[in-house]
């Protein structure tokens, strides 16, 4: 008798536990997101744009989004050196496919900045078009809080002159405008 009842019962279960998805959209590397959110390209991005974590180890690439011939980049990154332990810079892959990537990079541990410089070695003039992790920086989260990995850039009281703003550059060292950014903010509990 029970078994007569079974499908009606098994499709009632099914229709009752099913859910609407709901569509996050907040991937800010997502090209259809960025023109939800009038974002301009080509920009600097860190992603994870937001993280929330435990304290301990944490990591963020930096990426160029929306480029068009990209031969090299000057970056320059700021973080709160009270509550992250640097930990290393890896370099990115967007140039791996290139003949002879470059990739240096110094940490500043008074200021809490760690400057990058990639590019290509060579002489055929090389370039990547799109978007690609320029670099991946790894920290350690030491105490609760929000903190800022913050993309140096003109509007933080630098002039366009100053070395140590983060600038793209084309084929012939042509400046690429940066037209976005979006810096990464670590959440530890």
């Amino acid at each position: 008798m029970f078994f007569r009842y079974l499908p009606t019962f098994c499709l009632l279960f099914f229709i009752i536990s099913c859910s609407i998805p709901t569509d996050i959209n907040d991937n800010p590397l997502d090209p259809e997101e960025a023109i939800l959110l009038e974002f301009d390209t080509p920009a600097l991005v860190c992603f994870p744009a937001v993280q929330t974590i435990p304290t301990g180890p944490v990591t963020i690439k930096l990426f160029a989004m929306g480029v068009t011939d990209l031969s090299g980049a000057y970056l320059r990154v700021k973080y709160d050196k009270t509550k992250l332990n640097y930990t290393q810079t890896i370099s990115g892959n967007f140039f791996a496919d290139a003949q002879d990537p470059i990739f240096f990079y110094d940490h500043n541990s008074t200021e809490g900045t760690i400057t990058v410089t990639t590019s290509f070695l060579g002489s055929d003039s090389v370039a990547v078009d799109g978007t690609g992790s320029l670099a991946e920086f790894q920290f350690t989260a030491t105490s609760v809080g929000t903190s800022m990995l913050s993309i140096v850039r003109d509007s933080t009281g630098f002039t366009a002159n100053d070395s140590t703003v983060s600038e793209l550059v084309g084929s012939n060292d042509q400046p690429i405008e940066i037209l976005g950014y979006i810096d990464g903010q670590i959440i530890a509990q």
